[in-house]
């Protein structure tokens, strides 16, 4: 594991539907760290950061108003955090449940997917998984593994206690519903272009969250689009990559920044929270400065 470094911008919470910890232990965690600053990153949604204002001033340490929003590109599925994001904006709060409502129906495409796909799949054991909010592709996994035929289905053995066992839920999406997996739907709801121009529109300053898959070019079209900077430093990418983003950003006149994209081990049992390189409080300092641009 790295070594804990200041901060960490990349943090999901309960108003994720893969995400484990109520704010305030993610303060408490944050605070037994040492670390200066955190970013509440949910999947399209603010509902934790008002209530994260004020732990940030009961616990000492600087919240940074973000989202993780889903747009789509060439039919993959590309993250765009939106740091700094007026988090309060009624309008926000509208595209948000406009953006819920496909991710809605993309959920539902995804279970009828998998119900072809021979996986024993039951509707109450999917609305238990979801917790009420709407689905991610963590939710999928949560809700096969409720079902007591889970032991016998060998199709998810390797993600018990086999070679994808590691960060299970990841590996599930990445195998299943990633573009060209076979329980793939796209998207109906909000294009990279769209999704930058907005996020700019509210007061955010958009980063491209862990952009290793995305390919150099794809990513020279959305700094054409209005893209403010790139999450360099990821769990989900090797020195190299973190390296090759960093100085991509540089070239561009870009932000890059640095987030473990943590959910909790139930989530991601690899991964911990401000356990990456380049997680220093300057990184934040700049992207502070890149903000005064918009």
């Amino acid at each position: 594991m790295s070594p804990i470094g200041e901060i960490d911008l990349h943090i999901h919470t309960t108003s994720s539907s893969d995400g484990q910890h109520r704010p305030e232990e993610i303060f408490k965690m944050a605070h037994a760290l040492g670390l200066k600053a955190i970013a509440f990153t949910d999947h399209n949604s603010v509902d934790s950061i008002g209530q994260g204002m004020v732990l940030s001033k009961d616990y000492g340490i600087e919240l940074v108003p973000c989202f993780e929003l889903n747009t789509t590109f060439d039919e993959m599925d590309i993250h765009v955090l939106a740091y700094f994001i007026e988090y309060k904006d009624p309008g926000l709060h509208k595209w948000l449940d406009e953006i819920k409502e496909a991710k809605l129906e993309q959920a539902k495409g995804r279970y009828k997917a998998l119900k072809i796909l021979g996986f024993s799949i039951d509707e109450d054991d999917f609305k238990i998984a979801a917790k009420g909010m709407i689905p991610s592709g963590a939710t999928f996994l949560k809700t096969l593994l409720l079902n007591g035929k889970a032991a016998k289905d060998l199709k998810l053995k390797p993600y018990i206690r086999g070679e994808r066992s590691n960060s299970p839920s990841l590996n599930f999406y990445r195998d299943y519903f990633r573009k060209g997996m076979p329980a793939f739907v796209p998207l109906e709801a909000c294009s990279a272009g769209e999704g930058i121009r907005k996020i700019r529109d509210f007061g955010g300053l958009p980063v491209q969250a862990h952009p290793s898959d995305t390919g150099d070019e794809r990513i020279d079209k959305f700094i054409s689009l209005g893209l403010m900077g790139l999450e360099a430093y990821s769990s989900y990418h090797r020195p190299e990559e973190c390296e090759h983003f960093r100085q991509m950003a540089d070239r561009h006149g870009l932000v890059y920044t640095a987030g473990s994209d943590f959910h909790g081990k139930e989530i991601k049992p690899d991964v911990e929270m401000a356990s990456i390189e380049g997680n220093s409080y300057d990184v934040l300092e700049r992207l502070k400065d890149a903000r005064k641009k918009i």
